[in-house]
């Protein structure tokens, strides 16, 4: 959003001929231009962007004097100024002022691509923007580190002080050790074929699925959440690949996993296992991805290697308990998905590979995106020692303050847990007892919701903790939590619905922060909020969607919803296959109720006998003042020649269709 903002700012207040925002990999094109052409199409006059898809499409926005901001990668513009084609028709950018908004600059900016550039657009100012520059600790071998790139450093927001912003969230790092004996060894440490076939061997990683399986759900508070597992190379990408699938196959999980990698850069490599039983990575990505569109129902192949990638984002992204059919719970990745990918609803990083420097925070910081209170850290499970990695990027990137980056640990965050609770019991012992501060007045459940919701956000923190066992807290189980939790629940419901309008409450003033129950509810305005969102621009994403909503219609949590399954249902069915890319799904689906709405009317009135626009007021009476118009009714049906026992039957039916017609079709 700041380099958005800053690329705005500088195509309409300057005189540069070009802002051109420049990312460093293809992967990001799409996600980049979405997020652009979301942010201006609500700005009054601002024409979206196209991204370019295609190197002729960049000189074309070049040449055009139709926008002033492009967004592009780095590789389509070394392309543009060194075909000779292309060169010939961007030859007056030799002088032109142009500006350079570039994202991620701690990558692509150091090699030759950024020097061809640079020889090209000769009077270019280049901005860059990046969490992890380059310092002479992690330089690289071109020897350049971001300050000699750049020269004067703008504004420093360091990672620290994410943390105490809450804009992220801080980590907890647990090093586990794979080799029985050589807890500390590592391939960093240690060069050397014997080395490698430690690491690779199949009993090692087998026993780190395993760890994962078992501990998965713990991580992610019950699939809560998702996790990327960074491994070395493809080769074992889709050793680890085959190890998860199977112990899935052999009944062990459901967990979904999948893998997702770029394969040209590895191919010579693998010349040799062409024609054996030995996978190119290409050739292994086939299965994969086959596996792919088996779990969820898609057309994917490596020929299509973008459709899978951004199938694979989404998925990700809109992860969510409700619909684990949907769902990626493991993602297993070599490079992509470490860096430029934020999803809040990634919460664990399992990590089998070498990491260092800029490399470890990027990778690392996929997990701490901020969600909401159940999401108290992002988790790191490192495979291999990463300790002194770790600690040495941290002092490099926080200025040597690594206080804020970790939580707390388990010890320390246990005798929090065991204080909070204390302080619980001391206002009400038993959850029972909570009843009785009733009559204690709204003091007393000020204080009962105040301590219960320092235990509840200390659980959330303590619960993916390894070495948590509900015997290491005394006087307290899980069942007294869930009891209190019952508790803490009709204190809300009670004091936040039906609070007395002319009467001021102290408890008004409490934020019961009710997300740290997690409770998963599927109620109308998260069916409606998915409906909204469905994607038309491909049948794909389409089909999907609908069905992800047709499953959740099933596992209706409320009578509301239950009332109006089959109306959502048949829209999705009958409306929602007719829509092109662009329309409105929710105002679709609110014409499609009125439709629907206006013929239950008309067929009811036509059964009472009794006109249309007499059913039409009545419903106006009863949304307004609560209750029909008794008086009126009786004289509607009087006309309608009703004699005194029929009016009787009739205002019943009449209440009633009126009720369950308000009821049934009314969404918001």
């Amino acid at each position: 959003m700041t380099s958005f903002k800053a690329s705005q700012l500088l195509a309409r207040d300057t005189d540069a001929e070009k802002v051109i925002f420049l990312i460093d990999r293809n992967d990001l094109d799409v996600q980049t231009s979405k997020n652009f052409n979301s942010y201006m199409t609500t700005i009054p006059g601002e024409q979206a962007l196209d991204s370019t898809t295609n190197t002729g499409s960049l000189v074309h926005q070049l040449q055009s004097h139709d926008n002033s901001l492009i967004v592009t990668t780095i590789q389509k513009m070394n392309n543009a100024v060194n075909n000779p084609h292309y060169k010939s028709l961007l030859t007056s950018y030799h002088d032109k002022r142009v500006i350079f908004i570039e994202d991620e600059a701690h990558r692509s900016q150091f090699g030759e691509m950024r020097k061809n550039v640079n020889r090209w657009f000769t009077n270019a100012q280049h901005f860059g923007f990046t969490g992890t520059p380059i310092f002479s600790q992690n330089i690289g071998p071109d020897k350049r580190t971001t300050e000699s790139l750049y020269d004067e450093e703008l504004h420093r927001y360091l990672i620290k002080d994410a943390i105490r912003d809450h804009n992220v969230l801080g980590f907890n790092v647990e090093q586990m050790g794979t080799i029985k004996g050589r807890d500390t060894i590592s391939d960093e440490q240690v060069e050397g074929i014997d080395t490698q076939e430690v690491l690779t061997n199949d009993d090692r990683l087998n026993n780190i699925v395993n760890h994962i399986m078992l501990n998965h759900d713990n991580k992610t508070k019950n699939r809560t959440y998702n996790a990327l597992f960074a491994v070395p190379n493809t080769t074992i990408a889709l050793r680890y690949y085959e190890l998860f699938q199977e112990k899935i196959k052999a009944g062990s999980s459901d967990l979904k996993v999948t893998t997702v990698f770029t394969w040209t850069a590895n191919e010579d490599s693998n010349e040799q296992n062409q024609g054996t039983d030995n996978d190119t990575s290409r050739h292994g990505l086939d299965k994969v991805i086959d596996d792919y569109n088996q779990t969820y129902r898609t057309n994917f192949s490596t020929e299509d290697f973008k459709g899978y990638f951004n199938d694979i984002s989404q998925r990700m992204k809109s992860h969510d308990s409700r619909t684990r059919n949907n769902n990626i719970d493991i993602l297993i990745v070599v490079g992509m998905f470490l860096t430029g990918f934020d999803s809040p609803r990634l919460s664990v990083l399992y990590n089998d590979k070498k990491l260092e420097w800029h490399g470890l925070i990027q990778a690392y910081s996929r997990t701490n995106r901020v969600e909401k209170d159940t999401k108290s850290f992002g988790s790191i499970v490192n495979y291999r020692n990463l300790k002194a990695a770790t600690d040495a990027a941290i002092t490099l990137f926080s200025a040597g303050d690594e206080s804020s980056f970790y939580v707390k640990k388990y010890d320390e965050l246990l005798q929090e847990f065991i204080g909070n609770i204390k302080a619980l019991h001391k206002i009400t012992e038993q959850p029972n007892d909570v009843n009785d501060l009733y009559n204690q007045g709204n003091d007393a459940l000020k204080k009962f919701v105040l301590a219960f919701r320092d235990v509840m956000r200390t659980n959330n923190q303590i619960r993916v903790y390894d070495e948590f066992k509900w015997e290491d807290v005394p006087g307290f189980s899980k069942q007294d939590l869930e009891s209190f939790q019952g508790k803490y629940q009709e204190v809300y419901h009670q004091i936040n619905p039906n609070k007395e309008k002319n009467k001021a409450s102290i408890l008004e003033d409490i934020d019961f922060q009710i997300d740290l129950l997690s409770t998963d509810r599927i109620d109308v305005q998260y069916i409606v909020n998915l409906i909204k969102a469905i994607n038309l621009e491909d049948e794909d994403s389409r089909q999907a969607d609908v069905n992800k909503i047709k499953q959740l219609l099933d596992k209706a949590a409320t009578d509301d919803l239950k009332s109006k399954a089959d109306l959502i249902a048949a829209f999705l069915d009958e409306m929602v296959p007719t829509l092109k890319t662009g329309d409105s799904v929710g105002d679709s689906l609110n014409a499609y109720l009125a439709k629907r709405r206006d013929a239950a009317v008309s067929e009811f009135a036509e059964d009472v006998k009794l006109p249309v626009d007499v059913i039409e007021k009545q419903i106006i009476e009863t949304q307004f003042y609560g209750q029909a118009d008794v008086n009126e009714m009786n004289k509607n049906l009087s006309t309608a020649g009703y004699g005194f026992k029929a009016k009787i039957n009739i205002k019943k039916r009449i209440k009633s269709f009126i009720d369950d017609t308000i009821k049934r079709f009314t969404v918001v």
